[in-house]
């Protein structure tokens, strides 16, 4: 007969901070801490000049900042996170190379939060909403120039546990008219392009341990 060994937890309640798929507990709430995992990303843009919309796959990392949570209780509690850190890009047949990261000059946050309560009946066993709001810089340097966005791009994910390993998500699918990006160079000119998609897929932890 085979034993399972239970959930340690901490006095206040928190399971362990994850290292590894196997000390990964489903609807359960760690500690704060930070994340440092594989990040994958489809985005959709529109860009004048061009007769249908691209999308561009972009592999690489993130680091996520994640507080400790309100609650111990996987419904009550909320997460505030915040995202230290992107370094993704990939290659489009028309527009070259593209990376993208965290926008750190415009002055303002890239982050969001676990909601409280849960996606359908708040019962313990359903995922939690992740909402963030993203400021980010993208890179075209085959094209000789790199845009950002001065509206927040939205970004939803349900996940059923923390870190989200293996789950994904992305920009709403309602009531999402789509992002307008600017030239970094030309910032009050006219939209250089749209972000009208983001899909999201998040990685296991990096081998490197960053």
């Amino acid at each position: 007969m085979t034993t399972v060994s239970p959930i340690t937890t901490s006095a206040e309640g928190f399971v362990p901070n994850a290292t590894s798929l196997a000390t990964l507990h489903p609807l359960r709430m760690p500690r704060g801490g930070t994340d440092r995992l594989r990040f994958e990303t489809w985005d959709t843009f529109s860009v004048p000049g061009l007769d249908a919309p691209v999308r561009v796959h972009l592999e690489g990392h993130y680091v996520i900042e994640r507080q400790t949570p309100t609650s111990p209780d996987w419904v009550e509690g909320s997460v505030d996170i915040r995202m230290r850190e992107l370094a993704v890009e990939g290659r489009h047949e028309l527009l070259g190379r593209v990376r993208a990261s965290v926008n750190e000059e415009i002055g303002l946050a890239s982050g969001g939060r676990v909601m409280a309560g849960t996606v359908y009946d708040g019962q313990h066993d359903e995922p939690k909403l992740c909402v963030m709001e993203g400021y980010m810089l993208f890179e075209l340097p085959d094209q000789g120039f790199t845009v950002f966005n001065k509206q927040p791009i939205p970004l939803q994910h349900k996940i059923t546990h923390i870190p989200p390993i293996g789950q994904g998500g992305g920009t709403p699918q309602q009531d999402f008219d789509g992002i307008p990006l600017f030239r970094k160079d030309d910032p009050d000119g006219d939209p250089a392009a749209t972000l009208l998609k983001v899909e999201t897929h998040i990685g296991a932890w990096l081998d490197d341990g960053r």
